[in-house]
């Protein structure tokens, strides 16, 4: 008896499936928020350069006149710049050896664009106020037109690197409120300054040149930026630690420019106590910033391991 042979159909529908291949799995971008060695190494660079403008600024002003890239006097001009670079000096020791991610360090990063954005502008609008012969000159020019760039490719590493927490801590509603409100009025005043440096340059404690009216605004501008990131980005209160310690040593350090120089001081009325008192104001805000991100920082202090705190900052 013969046999019929299974028809091709119904081989097709009982042979085994062949199994799919399996692609191979893609990594993926760490989302850790750390900071990256070469966002680290580019900070201890700009360490580097901070250090000895603030000695030579803030320490030796009265050589600035003969000394620098351009002739800054008097010497409480030269203080004032001195003491934005100390603030520098001090935050960048933070990003270097406390701050371990990035979120606590990137409204500085955004001031940071401001700053030398803002004295690149000044160095283009003044070229003839600028010792050309002078190899500190374009050292100056080197550095404020390439940090810019440096900034913003860090920042969209670092940025793809990290998640933004959507929600706020409700313990920072009151800082970043009064952040925003001082970073409004500070970056309204640095912008109607640059562009009217001759006109406001006059109403300052002591005599400002146009250039000089354009970098006092850019260094305003630089603290502006950061208050108003702040107000918009800050979610935990680690990430405060930073930026208001940094604004905490600018403001000390500026306030005592006028009892350091006083011989330069030729408006002693209005001008000066406005300056006195904006100061007075930011500096409250600065110390209650602090003191957010310390009472948060407290209990993980207690039985953390060491170098477990740092790790929240």
């Amino acid at each position: 008896m013969l046999l019929a042979s299974p028809s091709p159909e119904r081989v097709a529908m009982t042979a085994a499936p062949t199994p799919t291949p399996t692609p191979a799995p893609v990594p993926a971008t760490p989302l850790h928020g750390r900071l990256e060695r070469r966002t680290r190494l580019a900070v201890a660079g700009l360490l580097a350069l901070a250090i000895p403008n603030a000695a030579f600024l803030y320490g030796m002003p009265g050589y600035a006149d003969t000394a620098y890239a351009w002739s800054i006097k008097p010497a409480a001009s030269a203080a004032f710049l001195g003491g934005g670079y100390l603030a520098g000096v001090l935050a960048t020791i933070l990003t270097v050896f406390v701050a371990r991610r990035w979120r606590s360090i990137q409204p500085m990063a955004f001031a940071l664009f401001t700053l030398s954005a803002g004295l690149m502008a000044a160095t283009l609008l003044h070229t003839d106020r600028f010792r050309w012969d002078y190899p500190l000159t374009w050292e100056w020019v080197a550095i404020y037109a390439t940090v810019p760039f440096g900034v913003v490719w860090l920042t969209l590493r670092q940025r793809a690197r990290t998640i933004r927490p959507v929600l706020s801590d409700p313990r920072l509603n009151v800082l970043r409120a009064a952040s925003g409100v001082c970073g409004a009025v500070l970056a309204v005043y640095a912008i109607i300054l640059f562009a009217r440096s001759t006109a406001l340059g006059d109403d300052w404690p002591w005599p400002l040149t146009p250039l000089l009216a354009q970098c006092v605004a850019t260094w305003i501008g630089l603290f502006a930026t950061m208050l108003l990131w702040c107000a918009y980005d800050l979610r935990r209160t680690s990430e405060a630690l930073i930026p208001y310690m940094t604004l905490g040593a600018w403001c000390i350090a500026l306030m005592l420019v006028p009892a350091l120089h006083h011989a330069d001081v030729t408006r002693s009325g209005a001008p000066l106590l406005i300056y006195l008192g904006a100061l007075a104001v930011l500096l409250a805000l600065a110390a209650h910033g602090v003191a957010v991100a310390r009472r948060s920082l407290r209990p993980m202090r207690e039985g953390s391991p060491p170098g477990g705190v740092l790790d929240h900052i």
